[in-house]
């Protein structure tokens, strides 16, 4: 169907779609000049007055005549708040930018569906496709809240300059409801006597490092990379930031109440079993400094309260966990008997422990919690 000559004007009462005017030169250098974007983006640097009105006079305006993309301004209350594109050519992909002071409010998740429902109804696009680097979560939020359907990373897929990046992939479709797939669950601060559960910060990264690195700690966990680098650590930690998106599970950092030091990490996972839809299960390790102090029990504890509480209350709904380690693990089934998990089972040669000429089958045990 032919397309507009020029930007039509989109709103849903918040956040209006609109043409780029002269206005909108000072818009376009804060969202250049602001540090995320020029992280994730491949906008050119130096960018100044006369880029932003090329853009608005001539890059703009010729995507709208020879229709191969759409561009918008968002505008909230009359300002301007960042730009969205809908890209038409194959495959119709979209992109977005919102200035510093319009993020966090849901802005671009109303202006992505306006573009979105744009593209479908009146472009007649079947499909609309997202990627970003791998690691930007803040963009994946806003594709996730708009029903963008994960679709793995690719690896050396994205353009950024002169050299080729990893990426996330996701899609819509016009026949889904622009409405999350998944439960992106929060990770809240657990706080009890001597232990502060948060989300991990780059400062806990020597510290993983150094505990996915210690023998004992590859002995029960001998699928750990090896070696194990701070490149391992931060990506351990994405890839739980990414598991809590899509519903997977939930991690959280065990630190020392006193000086917020790593201590240890504790896990909720398989929160998206269909076959369990309420049930969970909890792994731990910890640093080797903080072992024997009982501060991985008490993170359980908080854990356990947290995955038991209604999700009407934050929680996380769980109706029964587990626990399974290796027979030989002492450490690991005192942690799960001081929670009062059960034993409820054996399993002969259920899990590879050991590296090297050590590695070895060896027999696993499971313990059960039930809500109270």
């Amino acid at each position: 169907m032919p397309l507009p000559a020029f930007a039509p004007t989109l709103t849903d009462g918040v956040v209006t779609l609109r043409a780029h005017g002269p206005s909108d030169v000072d818009g376009l250098l804060t969202l250049a000049a602001d540090t995320e974007t020029r992280r994730w983006t491949a906008i050119p640097q130096p960018y100044g007055p006369a880029e932003a009105r090329r853009w608005i006079e001539n890059t703009v305006p010729a995507g709208w005549r020879d229709g191969t993309v759409a561009r918008w301004v968002v505008e909230e209350d009359g300002r301007f708040a960042g730009q969205v594109d809908v890209h038409l050519d194959r495959p119709p992909f979209i992109g977005f930018g919102l200035v510093p002071t319009a993020r966090g409010r849901g802005l671009m998740s109303r202006a992505l569906r306006l573009a979105a429902r744009w593209a479908f109804t009146q472009a007649g696009r079947p499909v609309l496709h997202w990627w970003a680097e791998v690691g930007n979560l803040a963009s994946w939020r806003v594709a996730h809240a708009c029903g963008f359907t994960f679709e793995g990373t690719r690896r050396q897929a994205v353009r950024r300059g002169d050299r080729l990046v990893d990426g996330w992939f996701a899609s819509l479709t016009a026949e889904e409801e622009p409405t999350p797939r998944t439960t992106w669950w929060p990770v809240p601060e657990l706080v009890g006597e001597r232990v502060r559960l948060r989300p991990h910060t780059d400062a806990d990264v020597p510290r993983i490092a150094e505990a996915c690195s210690d023998p004992r700690t590859r002995h029960w966990l001998p699928t750990l990379p090896h070696p194990y680098t701070a490149e391992s650590a931060h990506g351990f930690v994405l890839g739980c930031r990414l598991a809590e998106s899509l519903g997977e599970k939930v991690t959280w950092a065990v630190a020392d109440r006193a000086d917020d030091r790593l201590l240890a990490n504790v896990s909720v996972f398989r929160l998206d079993d269909a076959m369990n839809p309420t049930g969970g299960e909890i792994g731990y390790w910890a640093h080797p400094d903080a072992r024997g102090r009982g501060v991985v029990s008490e993170a359980v504890g908080l854990v356990v309260g947290h995955a038991f509480a209604p999700r009407a209350e934050g929680g996380l709904g769980r109706h029964r966990l587990q626990i399974g380690a290796s027979k030989d693990n002492a450490a690991s089934r005192r942690v799960a008997e001081r929670a009062g998990f059960a034993l409820v089972g054996e399993v002969h040669q259920d899990a590879v422990v050991g590296v090297g000429a050590d590695r070895t089958l060896d027999d696993g045990v499971w313990y059960e919690l039930l809500a109270p």
